[in-house]
């Protein structure tokens, strides 16, 4: 990532003996490949940059997607609330372009499994390409595409993460999938998709625990003589159902 004087960001894929151009600076990979972040290019272009590595949320704001993604205000609240870490076996049910894969990728580690079912095989495809380029190496990450809906052919999961139209059909195969005491974390953008899913968790035995939230994002504009909120935020974009696998009654 390339960041101009005034603050603008420009994603790049860099590639040895090659050169980038923006805005009629040319830059020679070679002196940005393999240099430390933080370093400024360019000086006595027309332009000069500082070069970064993309954080996630950086980089889910410029990838090329065909469906919405999840932005990462909720990707972290999903990580946290679901309680994901290093070496969990994560599936993910609704892949889109991989945004939210590459942030499960991230937080199970080289140790953990993703496994992501997708409906779509155009949307496979971009999210292969996505996980590929942004993510790299990636023999812990399994994609099929499948409707989810057929089954869901996982056992023992830590987590699983569902992101689709219609996610109620699709609780019972996350039950399948999950281990006691794992947790299902559910992304719908509207009011009644929500009540569908808390309907659904209430007459539900196999899922307790039960919450709703909703988070909202605002940045500061923050200059030497002024302090204040942005005039614009990011308001709502889903709202976060999570629950917690319950386990099979014991037999005295």
């Amino acid at each position: 990532m390339l960041v101009d004087e005034r603050g603008r960001r420009f994603l790049k894929s860099l590639v040895a003996h090659h050169r980038i151009t923006i805005r009629g600076t040319v830059l020679r990979c070679d002196d940005i490949i393999g240099g430390p972040e933080g370093v400024r290019v360019g000086e006595g272009e027309p332009e000069h940059f500082l070069v970064f590595r993309p954080s996630h949320a950086q980089l889910v704001s410029e990838i090329e997607r065909p469906a919405e993604p999840i932005f990462a205000k909720d990707v972290g609240a999903i990580l946290v609330h679901a309680d994901i870490r290093a070496g969990d076996h994560v599936v993910e049910l609704g892949t889109g372009a991989g945004a939210m894969s590459i942030a499960l990728l991230r937080a199970v580690g080289p140790h953990g499994r993703v496994t992501s079912f997708e409906l779509r095989a155009d949307f496979a495809v971009e999210a292969r390409k996505n996980v590929a380029t942004f993510q790299g190496s990636t023999d812990n990450w399994h994609l099929v595409v499948k409707d989810a809906r057929e089954g869901v052919d996982v056992e023992g999961a830590d987590a699983v993460v569902i992101d689709v139209p219609d996610p109620v059909p699709l609780l019972a195969h996350a039950a399948g999938a999950l281990r006691p005491g794992g947790c299902v974390a559910v992304y719908v953008p509207t009011v009644l998709q929500l009540k569908e899913v808390r309907d659904a968790f209430a007459g539900s035995s196999q899922f307790s625990l039960a919450e709703t939230i909703e988070i909202l994002e605002r940045s500061w504009h923050a200059e030497v003589r002024s302090l204040r909120p942005s005039h614009r935020m990011v308001a709502h974009t889903a709202f976060l159902t999570f629950a917690r696998r319950t386990a099979e009654r014991r037999q005295p």
